[in-house]
């Protein structure tokens, strides 16, 4: 009677093992995806062409939208996004997001850009712009001419 206890607990033992077995192997599956290039904070002067780009491995994204200040750029559906002639104004957080074939997201990443206007001096660059140097040094030179005059009309 041990005996064939033990063997009926063992064949469900077995049974139940497998049929876990089987189920996780049918309801589990592992999608690998990568991102293989991702272009990070992008930083150019005034007038250069900005360019941000996404690579992503192991799934192939069905769609692409690019987002700029959180509002969708009409015609950015691509995994590049291209500004000829950067200006001041294009500089800001962009956001790619990818899109599988059944319209689910599988990927949202945001990409910050600077542009950096020649006319303002760069972080770090303590010193004056010529014009501005000039237009103070000509005031300091009328305001002692000034004071001179005045000492020698006294």
């Amino acid at each position: 009677m041990k005996r064939r206890t033990f063997r009926v607990l063992a064949l469900v033992a077995l049974l139940l093992l497998l049929g876990s077995a089987v189920a996780e192997g049918v309801i589990s599956t592992t999608v690998v995806m990568r991102v293989s290039h991702l272009t990070q904070d992008a930083v150019v002067d005034a007038g250069e062409d900005l360019s941000m780009e996404v690579n992503i491995e192991g799934v192939s994204p069905a769609s692409y939208q690019w987002y700029f200040e959180g509002a969708p750029i009409a015609g950015a559906n691509q995994r590049v996004y291209n500004i000829v002639n950067a200006s001041v104004e294009d500089a800001g957080v962009y956001r790619l997001d990818a899109f599988d074939e059944n319209g689910d997201m599988l990927l949202s990443m945001d990409i910050a850009a600077r542009v950096i206007d020649d006319t303002v001096p760069k972080s770090g660059d303590d010193s004056l712009p010529v014009g501005v140097a000039i237009a103070v040094l000509a005031a300091a030179a009328v305001a002692l001419a000034a004071k001179l005059l005045r000492r020698r009309a006294a």
